[in-house]
């Protein structure tokens, strides 16, 4: 069963529509209309949160097949499916890649910051 799927059946499980999900999670009913039809899959940080919304352990929603990706889409916390592209994987190592340069932007806009507050002294 792949993912999508284990989302609608937990989602309806719980007696929630996909609309009172997505409201629960802070995205668009679009997105998990998506995941649950299979053309998305959801990033790391929004399978936790679907997890923890439909009380369910992570492990249960995951699929034991490998799934394949081909780039993540930062609004929606979504990854597009595409066949033949990589596994599950890259996910973790693109949201490291995207993490660090969040750390790198923020640590640019500090050191900014610092250099006004310099020369207002």
């Amino acid at each position: 069963m792949s993912i999508g799927s284990k989302v609608r059946k937990y989602r309806e499980a719980k007696g929630l529509s996909q609309e009172d999900l997505a409201f629960r999670l802070d995205v668009a009913q679009t997105t998990i209309s998506s995941i649950e039809s299979d053309k998305s899959v959801p990033n790391s940080i929004l399978l936790n949160k679907i997890a923890q919304e439909l009380d369910v352990n992570i492990n249960d929603i995951l699929d034991d097949s490998k799934t394949n990706i081909n780039n993540v889409d930062k609004n929606e916390g979504i990854i597009n499916v595409d066949t033949n592209i990589g596994t599950i994987t890259m996910l973790s190592e693109k949201l490291i890649e995207l993490y660090e340069q969040r750390i790198k932007d923020k640590d640019n806009e500090i050191l900014f910051l610092k250099s006004i507050i310099e020369n207002k002294k």
